[in-house]
């Protein structure tokens, strides 16, 4: 169960992430960040904006004090756990307004989401929230709200840009600029780091020991295993910017991908893994390559736990399907490897991608 931060900024971003990432392996089920504290809540044709409230516990004492005193809007309060009391008074604050504004994640294995027009109620409980057994590959969705040294969007991007280039020690800005958040949020992760001692005294990455800490929580934020390959000109058409490298787009990712950095690895005949910057163009995606079963899919589209997967982008030193699109950095590519347990540190040890401008961190 996640502790939440001491910054109500940060707590609040922890309970988005979390929404975000859980809806992304829900059926029917999309919440995306909004702006500020608000997110959109999509449930099959229904569609509602909401604030979302970050507390440690909520006690009757707590549900009731929030109904007093926030504003009339949709809200999803999100709690290490709320109590039956608290839950009954959210119900009960529903049933008599008639504008159904109280929903709630309990972190102990509940999400129920009202639509504020009573049009309906939605519940995800015990086995739909319980802990997910690995996709296929070795994959686990990201899990950035730990209790450890790396926590949330802004501790795994801060990681990420260290390790792309140990040499350079980034500035707080310029990498809040680059993962597209907060300044604030970004210097707490740093602090974070250094507390662990992951960063050096100069500023430079411990290594390899942050890459294997960023290892363990890396991973998609969404999955979906697609039954077409895109072509070049539907991925024009939908911004991939398969051109424009110096603009966040599309990247191949997988052990094709890595195979063609050097990395030894017996990959024929795979099926592309496409990492695409944000959820609106991954469900782009899936609509037109239309949604496949892991048993029969043509290809993979997935949203990184980071932007700087898909802004640091690269043409590979031979071919890789689909050859319209570069690959992700080295860097992610090895964090890809690093999932398998049998075989990925074996790879690791014996790969060095052989580019000047590549650090091995690993």
């Amino acid at each position: 169960m996640p502790r939440l931060r001491t910054s109500p900024n940060d707590q609040v971003d922890t309970a988005i992430e979390e929404l975000v990432t859980l809806a992304s392996n829900l059926r029917g089920l999309d919440i995306d960040r909004d702006h500020g504290d608000w997110v959109t809540v999509t449930v099959g044709a229904e569609s509602w904006p909401a604030r979302v409230i970050a507390r440690d516990a909520v006690s009757q004492g707590v549900a009731q004090q929030l109904g007093a005193t926030e504003a009339l809007s949709s809200k999803i309060v999100v709690a290490n756990s709320l109590s039956a009391d608290a839950k009954d008074e959210f119900a009960r604050r529903n049933e008599t307004s008639q504008n159904f504004e109280w929903s709630w994640l309990d972190r102990r294995g509940e999400l129920q989401l009202n639509h504020p027009s009573a049009t309906g109620i939605y519940r995800f409980d015990q086995g739909g929230l319980a802990h997910r057994p690995p996709l296929p590959g070795g994959w686990r969705l990201a899990a950035p709200a730990s209790d450890g040294p790396i926590r949330g969007r802004a501790g795994i991007g801060y990681a990420a840009a260290l390790l792309l280039d140990p040499t350079r020690r980034p500035s707080i800005r310029e990498v809040a600029a680059a993962v597209d958040m907060s300044h604030g949020a970004v210097g707490d992760a740093a602090k974070l780091l250094r507390e662990a001692g992951l960063i050096r005294s100069t500023g430079e990455p411990e290594t390899p020991d942050l890459f294997w800490t960023l290892a363990a929580v890396w991973g998609p934020t969404r999955i979906t295993p697609v039954a077409a390959v895109p072509m070049l000109d539907q991925a024009k058409r939908w911004q991939a910017r398969v051109d424009d490298l110096e603009q966040p787009g599309w990247a191949l990712g997988g052990d094709e991908a890595a195979g063609a950095w050097g990395a030894p690895i017996f990959a024929v005949g795979g099926r592309p893994w496409i990492w695409v910057p944000a959820e609106a163009d991954a469900r782009r995606a899936e609509r037109v390559l239309t949604s496949a079963s892991w048993d029969d899919y043509a290809a993979v589209v997935a949203v990184p736990p980071t932007l700087l997967v898909c802004r640091h982008r690269l043409m590979p030193p031979s071919v890789v399907e689909p050859r319209f699109l570069p690959t992700t950095h080295p860097l992610f590519l090895a964090l890809e490897l690093a999932q398998d347990p049998a075989r990925g540190r074996e790879i690791l040890d014996q790969w060095n991608p052989g580019d000047s401008e590549v650090h091995r961190v690993w």
